[in-house]
């Protein structure tokens, strides 16, 4: 019994002598160092990005983005800000690929209910439904999705865009439509 608590009281001295040291030699990081560490330091737009049914049926209703938010480790972290969506026709022959804007759509996530609608816990990603507004998008093209992410005041926006075929067979959309 004493051999356990000489143990416990070396453990709790040692620990308390280095963080002693730690703040005293000025090694531990500021409170806004930390925010830098654990904040968003770029975004990934995964490749399970495409046109999506949110209903169920087999013609899709829009665009379903997974995207990470990264730190500086590169690790998935939760983000506060708004992210901003551009769909663009694929331009070929061209360094951007970005042709004819097609449709915006911009996503704030601010609070705590905005993380558990479109924070994915298994994956670490956001996913976003982007509905499609008039006409639906044309099928057997090719597409360029631009993601942008702008965190409160003073941080830096960051970008990703990720490159997508729509290839839906016109027998695909007609047996979908007769469906009940």
């Amino acid at each position: 019994m004493v051999t356990g608590s000489v143990l416990a009281l070396s453990l709790a001295c040692v620990s308390g002598c280095r963080r002693g040291q730690l703040r005293a030699t000025g090694e531990e990081p500021t409170a806004e160092e930390m925010v830098g560490y654990y904040s968003p330091r770029s975004i990934k737009l995964l490749p399970f990005t495409k046109p999506r049914s949110f209903d169920n049926d087999l013609i899709p209703d829009g665009i379903g983005v997974s995207l990470q938010t990264l730190d500086a480790a590169g690790d998935p972290v939760k983000a506060y800000g708004t992210f901003l969506f551009e769909l663009y026709h694929y331009r070929p022959a061209s360094q951007d690929h970005r042709g004819k804007l097609i449709q915006t759509w911009t996503q704030p996530v601010r609070d705590l209910k905005d993380q558990e609608r479109f924070w994915e816990k298994v994956t670490d990603t956001y996913e976003f439904q982007l509905s499609w507004e008039g006409n639906p998008i044309p099928t057997q093209k090719k597409f360029v999705l631009a993601a942008s992410f702008e965190p409160g005041p003073g941080g830096d926006r960051l970008f990703d865009k990720i490159e997508f075929e729509f290839r839906v067979s016109r027998e695909e959309i007609i047996n979908a439509l007769k469906e009940p």
